[in-house]
């Protein structure tokens, strides 16, 4: 292919990846709020005699951290990859 312009397509994986990063991080932040929602129902399923919401809470809280750290990291590592480009050998 001559006339692929390389430059171009690497800079499209890399914004897709920043991309990737950032939605991982915005849904992670949903999850965390939908938790805050979630978690007066805790109190009320303890007193009831059930430990089904507090379960559910405590795994979805982390679900949610586990995509930040994950969108974190790799938002992190394409910015890097921006910042200091490897040498062609």
């Amino acid at each position: 292919m001559p006339e692929t312009n390389y430059v171009r397509l690497k800079d499209e994986v890399v914004s897709t990846a920043a991309r990737r990063g950032s939605v991982l991080i915005v849904v992670g932040r949903v999850l965390l709020w939908m938790d805050f929602l979630l978690a007066m129902f805790v109190y009320v399923g303890l007193r009831g005699g059930s430990r089904l919401w507090m379960w559910w809470v405590i795994a979805e809280a982390l679900l949610a951290l586990v995509l930040i750290v994950v969108g974190t990291r790799m938002r992190a590592r394409v910015q890097s990859q921006e910042t200091y480009p490897r040498r062609a050998a």
